[in-house]
């Protein structure tokens, strides 16, 4: 078993000060950007989410495939003592 765990540690209450955030680092870069986590309302979440669980959609589960194998190998070889994972 490997000795590496998931923890959620952000706070519910960071989401309007991070998208504030965003949002003025996204009109001030060049090019202008905006993170797509910023995209989707809740019912385009509750979509994607659905999305992720079709058979076509093979991402989710090749990435949880190589985590699952390599997650030891992958932490050692960053020689960090966290691992953030930032995706959905």
């Amino acid at each position: 078993m490997s000795p590496f765990a998931l923890t959620r540690t952000l706070p519910v209450d960071t989401t309007g000060e991070a998208l504030r955030a965003d949002v003025r680092a996204g009109l001030t870069a060049r090019p202008k950007e905006l993170p797509p986590k910023w995209f989707y309302d809740a019912r385009g979440s509750r979509l994607f989410d659905e999305i992720t669980t079709l058979p076509e959609y093979y991402p989710t589960r090749a990435e949880r495939e190589i985590l699952l194998d390599r997650a030891e190998e992958i932490a050692a070889s960053s020689g960090a003592g966290t691992l953030i994972e930032l995706g959905s």
